[in-house]
């Protein structure tokens, strides 16, 4: 190895020891003979290449902007327009900010201090707009550069203290979007089509990932409207419920692309007519396609009382209520959990490892536990829980609800929770739809999964009428099939009348950490082999959406 190379090596293992430091313990709070001794370096050695500790920062800083103009200039961006350049080359430059917001902060601060370099890539991004002929041929390129470098430095200074990568991009980039109209040609935006994707369940996520980053054509846009900053693992809600699994384990980045806009908010109506969501916070998203992906609500069968005083694993937030009320209930309380399809299964059996001394009634409508999958499957389920002191109460008929009292066949069962895992129906925005619908209130689609008398709207998920029951890996099928559709309607070919059948692999269960259920096609297993599969496939699952 040459001289040179050797001290290339050295500067850099100093840099890669001081960012591991400045990671665990903070800017501030990491001495120079610390980072030495993490190199393995002599004091002497470090201040040959670095003066100080703030010239490493400057070093990194510099660094980082070397990479961004490279990111920013990728062939699925270089086309795109100035607003989501900017928003990549910000994305690009503040990646770290969801693990280390101060250090990440810091660096910023350490890259406005190399300002040759950003004037100078501000500067392209502007010449490369007017080039395209999305901004005014009369702009003066060099007073924008100024406006944007200000905008940009005031946004992130003012938004420094936002809880999310996300929700500080957002807010940076409405400042800079809303100066920009004044310079943005008008016929350069009517041309982007938009793609609005409305829940960012399976369904919802699975369209990202097949767009994003290569799938989408140049000339489309995408919103993401949802409650929450992250997709949620639903189905292991139950386990969250159950104090078994953390909140953070129940949660999957959603994929980082400038031409993806994630708004964050409750639907409160779709107008078909005028192809708009509207927000309950009062905002009106227009569109050009739509994807409905919003998943299910728990059905009440008109049970008096049971949508007041039951719990739900139905969404993020009540499963988090759920798990405090369980997790609050005193020494050998009872807990009733009413419905035993796969959710209350899953639910009773974890909660049962989770609290050893509470009581646990399930109760169930058929003559046997899970009596939809085959009888030697349902029979060990249901010896399962007798092994494990779970009270199943079979050809039960839940009658009313009150505060801690549970009514089966009108007689009175106090309880100290009752959570409720007996049926689903779509989500009153779908309800609301007038959409011809099945007899569970699902919406009737097309072999292509659009409507019948509008082909720009789809619906995918729980939602959706289709042949089979609803489920994380259906909606995900689905939305492969809607992303064919889509890449054809844009592309302007002709559409299959018919599509594949969805293939599924089958259903796999819980009980507990140790054993399991499942049925693979017409083969039912049971016991330690299924539990395996089912961790194995939730592992795979994060593992190829980058969590």
């Amino acid at each position: 190895m040459n001289e040179r190379a050797k001290k290339e090596q050295t500067k850099e293992r100093i840099e890669q020891a001081a960012l591991a430091l400045f990671r665990e313990k903070g800017f501030s709070r990491t001495t120079v003979q610390e980072i030495t001794n993490a190199a393995k370096v002599a004091k002497g050695t470090f201040f040959n290449y670095f003066p100080t500790k703030d010239s490493i920062m400057q070093s990194l800083a510099n660094e980082l902007l070397q990479a961004v103009m490279p990111y920013v200039q990728q062939s699925h961006l270089k086309n795109r327009s100035l607003s989501i350049r900017l928003r990549s080359y910000l994305q690009f430059i503040l990646t770290d900010y969801d693990q280390y917001p101060s250090l990440t902060i810091e660096m910023w601060n350490h890259v406005l201090k190399e300002q040759t370099l950003l004037f100078a890539h501000w500067n392209q991004l502007l010449q490369d707009a007017k080039a395209q002929g999305e901004v005014h041929s009369t702009v003066s390129i060099n007073t924008w550069t100024h406006i944007i470098h200000s905008l940009i430095s005031h946004g992130i200074k003012s938004f420094a203290t936002e809880p999310t990568k996300a929700r500080l991009l957002e807010n940076v980039m409405t400042l800079v979007e809303s100066s920009l109209e004044a310079i943005i040609e008008k016929r350069g935006h009517p041309f982007m089509k938009k793609l609005v994707i409305l829940g960012g369940g399976y369904g919802g996520m699975r369209v990202l990932q097949r767009l994003l980053p290569e799938g989408l054509p140049e000339n489309v846009e995408i919103t993401l409207i949802d409650r929450l900053p992250y997709h949620c693992l639903k189905t292991e809600y139950y386990a969250l419920a159950a104090g078994t699994a953390a909140d953070h384990h129940l949660r999957v980045s959603f994929p980082e692309d400038a031409r993806l806009t994630i708004k964050y908010g409750t639907i409160k109506n779709v107008d078909l007519g005028e192809k708009t969501v509207e927000l309950a916070e009062g905002d009106f998203i227009p569109y050009d396609k739509l994807i409905i992906g919003l998943g299910c609500e728990d059905k009440y069968h008109n049970v008096p009382g049971a949508q007041e005083f039951t719990h739900s694993i139905q969404t993020m937030d009540k499963t988090r209520r759920t798990y405090e009320t369980l997790n609050n209930i005193r020494p050998n309380g009872i807990v009733s959990i009413v419905g035993a399809g796969l959710s209350g299964v899953e639910l009773a059996s974890e909660l049962r490892e989770s609290r050893p001394d509470l009581t646990i009634k399930l109760f169930d409508r058929g003559e046997i536990i899970l009596s939809m999958f085959p009888r030697k499957l349902s029979t060990y389920v249901q010896n399962w829980f007798i092994d494990h002191g779970v009270d199943v109460i079979n050809k039960s008929n839940i009658t009313k609800v009150e505060d801690g009292i549970l009514y089966n066949h009108d007689e009175p069962i106090e309880c100290d929770a009752i959570i409720w895992t007996a049926g689903v129906q779509p989500v009153e925005v779908v309800r609301n739809l007038d959409v011809e619908k099945d007899q569970q209130g699902r919406v009737i689609l097309t072999p292509q999964h659009f409507l019948p008398n509008d082909d720009n709207v789809f619906i995918v998920g729980d939602c959706a009428s289709l042949p089979h029951a609803p489920s994380a890996q259906l909606a995900e099928g689905q939305a492969e099939q809607i992303v064919s559709i889509l890449k054809k309607q844009w592309n302007g070919e002709s559409i299959p009348e018919e599509l594949p059948r969805i293939k599924l692999k089958g259903v796999l269960g819980s009980l507990g950490k140790k054993h399991g259920f499942g049925l693979m096609g017409d083969r039912t297993l049971l016991g330690r082999v299924p539990r395996v599969l089912k961790s194995g496939v939730l592992w795979m699952y994060r593992y190829h959406s980058g969590s």
